[in-house]
Formats: C-alpha cells, structure tokens, sequence
C-alpha cells in the first residue's frame, strides 16, 4: 500500500510542526521513522503569528534558513487595546535579534514537512491513521488507510508519537484528554484584503507598504474577557473573535447567522473597525471552533508520547501555541531516543518528558487564564515551574500579561515564590492610534 513498510522504530502521526520536528530529530539519530499526516500538504491551518521562541527549534532542525528564505513577514511587536488602553511592546527589547513572525501556516508547515522528508523521515501523505494497539508486547500495531480507500493496513513500531492536532487520534481512542473547563471559549475568524495594520510607532499603514514598514500584531478585548486579534499576511489578513461560550447561546438564540455576526463585530469593534474600513472580506473564509481548550489526564504511557496540540490546548492569546509544540517535539524526541538505549527505564524518561511538558503548558495556562470568578487560579505546578525561566523572560511574561489586564495572574505565580515581583517598563502606552 503505497510502498509503505510493514515495520519501523517510530510512527508518527500528523504533519504539522510537532510531527515534523520529532520525526526530523528522531531521523537525525538514526532511527526509521514512518510520518503519516491525513492531509495533502501544503494544507490550511490557523495560527499564523509566532513568537520569536521558535527559532531555536527551527535551528535544531536546519530549517531556520528556508524559513529565513521563503519571505515571510517579520513583525515587529504587538499593539493591544485592552478596556480602551492602547500599548505597544517589541520582542527586541527583550534580547531577541530575530523577530516573531507572520506566517501563512500551509507554506510554513509544508517547509518543515519538506525538511523532515529530506533528513530521513518517509513521509506519507493523504493517509488516515485509524487505531492503534497496545497489546503486542513491545511492539504497537498502527492501523492506516489511503484517504478515499476502504482498505486498511498496519505498521509495527516501537513507539508511537501522537502529533494529530486537535484530531487527537491516541487522547481520542483512550479517552486522556479532558476539556479545560476554565477556558470554555469558541472561536471565528476569516480572511479580508487590503486591510490597513498598526506598526511599531503607533501608526496605521496601507497593507500596500507592509513589506517596507513591519506591522505589529494588534488584539483588543471583546467585552470582559474575549478578544480579537489581527494579523497581516503577505497576501490578506487573519482576523478572528475568542469568545465565551456563554456569547455563543445568545448568537444562537438571535436570528443571526454566524457569519453576519461576525462582520458586524470587525465593524463595531473600536480600532479594528478604523483598519478594516475599506478592507473586503473574502467569502467562505469564515472558520469556526467550539471548545477548542483541553487537558491531558495522560501524556505517555507503553509505546506512545503525546505531543502539540494532540496533547492539549489553551486560549492562544498569546500566541505560544506552535512554540509550546515545536518544544514538546524536542523534548519526546529526547526521551525517545532514551527509551530505545535504555528501555528497562522507560517509564523514568517517559516521566521526564511528561513533566517538563506539563510544566511549559501550566505556565502558559495560568498567564491565559481569565479568572472567571472565586477559586480559579495559577496552579501549584506553574508556581514551580516559572522558576527555571530568566529574569529577562519573566520580564516579558509581566509585560505581555499587563497589556491584556491577566498580569494578576502572573503576579500569582511569582508572589508565590519567596515573595519575588517582577515588574518593567519594556512597553509604551498609546494616546490614540494615529490613522
């Protein structure tokens, strides 16, 4: 069935940037390693600013200078008007020489997709992977089948690393993974062209000179705790709503349809309305996801490891989500190749992984959290975990949770150790963005 083999050390499911990352690491250490990813790349995926973080991964796995190459934008910070208070801060300040980047996520999936293929690993595409089973000793039966195709096959491997994305095909089959009752959010969003975009010195540029005058990332609230981001492409822009579920049975309950809602929102949003006002909105760009936000109650257990998003999810206000991914990828593939020369501790780097993991997400989660009310807080775990993080890092995790008012939670988790506060001036407030 398309040349594929009977048997390999690790298969990896899903093609994204986790995938991707993990096989090329694995293949660079010279185990056989067999992708499978649904989809026919390059394919769609959202989540299209990145924080600069995700070049160290890019090194590791040599694709930093395709990346570099193939022009996307750079972007030079972040613009939030959060309750009407409009600041500004830059990645640049806080040590970082390369920047954070906007990306069309089919291009930058596809070039580490490509990267990994070129470094050993098979990559199949358009191939579904259906089940896996866990009882054949040291070895796990993967069940697939060509996209179209009634005809199911199987691969043995030794292990099996989990990076379906939301498809989450392992958390799914054993029932590990929990939705995250604290972020019970949807989310729309869509495409417009020729949308203006806020850059660096608090001005509202035509999309014409972006590749000139590098834009910021602008988000602004949504009542008490949603939100809206902007993000300039090279060819539109993304634009998309974060909001409570509770929001979403009062659009239900109109006469509404979602689509008109959502344009009515880009219209009456402050600030958004000003960029978008002679911006045109591209049909059947609308995109929605309901209860996006998840927990693992597991992360790896015989024969596979759980990572990106097939692991779990928060609210993406920060855009961490394809670092926290691209991290969990280096840090599998790590206990992985543990695994295989040391199997009779398995369970050991299995447990490292699971905790080093557990401890980026939990960070990212407490900084995301809205506090809906009484007894929803940091967790212990973050508490422990922002520890290990450098002063200069703390620094920006004060400055990017006090442009969005979620510093309270950030306060939490550093008061807790000995006391300690943090605090910065590293951002800029704005009278007005000048149009």
């Amino acid at each position: 069935m398309m040349n594929v083999p009977n048997q390999c050390d690790v298969v990896v499911i899903g093609g994204g940037p986790s995938g991707s990352v993990a096989g090329t690491l694995l293949s660079r250490q010279g185990y056989d390693v067999v992708l499978f990813d649904k989809a026919k790349h390059p394919r769609y995926n959202v989540g299209e600013s990145l924080i600069p973080h995700f070049w160290k991964y890019c090194d590791l796995v040599g694709v930093a200078d395709k990346i570099q190459a193939e022009g996307f934008i750079s972007k030079a910070g972040g613009t939030v008007s959060w309750n009407g208070v409009i600041r500004q801060v830059a990645f640049k300040d806080f040590g970082y020489s390369r920047p954070a980047m906007h990306v069309e996520r089919d291009r930058f999936d596809h070039l580490l997709l490509e990267n990994a293929r070129t470094q050993g690993v098979q990559v199949y595409e358009e191939m579904s992977a259906l089940q896996t089973d866990f009882d054949h000793g040291d070895r796990v039966q993967v069940r697939y089948r060509p996209i179209g195709d009634k005809t199911a096959a199987e691969i043995s491997c030794r292990f099996v690393v989990d990076a379906s994305g939301q498809g989450a095909v392992i958390a799914r089959q054993l029932g590990v993974r929990t939705i995250d009752e604290d972020f019970r959010f949807m989310s729309i969003w869509g495409y417009f062209t020729g949308s203006k975009y806020i850059a660096a010195d608090g001005k509202a540029y035509p999309f014409e000179t972006l590749t000139s005058i590098p834009p910021t990332t602008f988000v602004s609230n949504v009542g008490e705790w949603g939100w809206v981001w902007h993000i300039p492409l090279r060819e539109s822009t993304s634009v998309g709503l974060v909001l409570p579920l509770e929001q979403m049975k009062h659009i239900k309950a109109s006469e509404e349809a979602l689509e008109a809602y959502f344009l009515r929102q880009c219209q009456e949003i402050p600030i958004l309305n000003r960029l978008l006002e002679n911006a045109r909105y591209c049909p059947g760009s609308l995109h929605v996801i309901r209860d996006y936000s998840y927990r693992p109650t597991q992360l790896t257990g015989p024969g596979f490891f759980l990572v990106g998003d097939a692991a779990a999810f928060v609210d993406p206000i920060f855009s961490v989500g394809v670092t926290i991914s691209m991290y969990s990828a280096c840090t599998a593939a790590w206990a992985l190749d543990r695994c295989f020369k040391n199997p009779g501790r398995r369970a050991d780097h299995q447990a490292i992984y699971a905790t080093h993991f557990l401890d980026r997400l939990e960070v990212a989660r407490s900084l995301a959290l809205p506090r809906y009310g009484a007894g929803v807080g940091v967790s212990a775990r973050a508490t422990s975990a922002i520890k290990s993080e450098t002063t200069l890092e703390l620094e920006l995790m004060y400055v990017v949770s006090t442009l969005t008012t979620r510093n309270e939670n950030f306060q939490d988790m550093v008061r807790n150790n000995e006391g300690q506060q943090i605090k910065s001036e590293k951002y800029r407030v704005l009278e007005a963005i000048e149009f």
